[in-house]
């Protein structure tokens, strides 16, 4: 049930990222680029939209990056590994993921509660900054649970690519 249930929040929250965030991202800084240096009028509010946008799409993707592989590991290391070595260097792996982002999630938690209370804006864009922290820990939430339900995904990953063993 965790596995199949955060396989999907991961799929919607990849589909958030690339497919809402990411393009919307990609128009705005394009329409600030020409505001400010075709006509000289740059919006004020432009560096905060750019912002949320970043960290939505940053966010929404981790999910996604760690069950496909996509995330930085030392190759020139985990590759020579084998058999029980490499399943525990995936085991920790998934482990440091664990408390880093549970406590990350956590913490965005309490930040959300405090920024709520204090109706803590942006600084040219008066947008309530705290539900984009409750995306945060969601996001740092379903990373969790894909490291739980599938601590080797990164591995399993890469195996299924033909990369295991490229260059030994």
């Amino acid at each position: 049930m965790l596995d199949r249930g955060s396989a999907r929040a991961a799929a919607t929250l990849y589909a958030v990222g690339v497919r809402a965030a990411l393009p919307a991202l990609l128009a705005f800084v394009t329409l600030e680029v020409v505001l400010r240096y075709g006509f000289n009028s740059p919006l004020q509010w432009s560096r905060d939209v750019n912002g949320l946008l970043l960290l939505v799409t940053l966010f929404s993707t981790l999910p996604h990056a760690w069950d496909r592989g996509f995330h930085i590991r030392m190759e020139i290391v985990h590759r020579r590994l084998r058999g029980r070595w490499r399943s525990l260097a995936d085991a920790l792996t998934a482990l440091a993921g664990l408390v880093f982002f549970g406590l990350m999630s956590i913490q965005a938690v309490s930040f959300a509660q405090y920024m709520f209370v204090t109706g803590e804006t942006g600084e040219d864009l008066s947008v309530a900054l705290w539900p984009f922290m409750v995306y945060v820990a969601v996001c740092g939430l379903v990373l969790c649970a894909r490291l739980v339900a599938n601590p080797e995904a990164a591995h399993e990953a890469g195996e299924a690519d033909g990369e295991s063993d490229q260059w030994i």
